[in-house]
């Protein structure tokens, strides 16, 4: 269990090198920016940490394998669905002011309960970064 808690704090790490490269790229023209994102997409799909995006209204844009691992679904159950399907009601209000902060550009890292398939709760800690568009949505 140590092992596995080191490996995705060294995977939270790096995934956090690779947004802040990113971001450098945003500004791209749009063909260098579609490369940009099939890189990363696949570098997100083979993540050995969960990685998920959410909309403003906490609706699931993504979840790669290792969320889907998680919390025993298949991507098809996460697509679509929003996060209160996989929380309970008091976790789900501090999603809500965490996206608050993200839509002003502000990071943050907390603790948190998610619900897998089998109704188990599974403590998670969430590193939560804006990815806002070119005009700062």
């Amino acid at each position: 269990m140590e092992n596995q808690i080191n490996d995705l704090i060294y995977e939270n790490h790096r995934l956090k090198e690779e947004i802040e490269r990113l971001r450098k790229y945003i500004s791209l023209p749009g063909y260098e920016k579609r490369a940009l994102i099939e890189i990363y997409s696949k570098f997100a799909e083979r993540s050995l940490s969960p990685i998920l995006l959410s909309d403003e209204l906490e609706n699931i844009i993504y979840a790669n394998e290792a969320f889907c691992r998680l919390l025993n679904v298949t991507k098809e159950e996460t697509n679509g669905k929003n996060l209160r399907q996989f929380t309970d009601r008091e976790e789900f209000s501090t999603y809500q002011v965490n996206t608050q902060l993200r839509k002003k550009g502000i990071a943050s890292l907390f603790q948190s309960i998610l619900i897998d398939n089998n109704g188990n709760k599974i403590p998670v800690q969430i590193s939560a970064s804006p990815l806002l568009s070119d005009e700062g949505k």
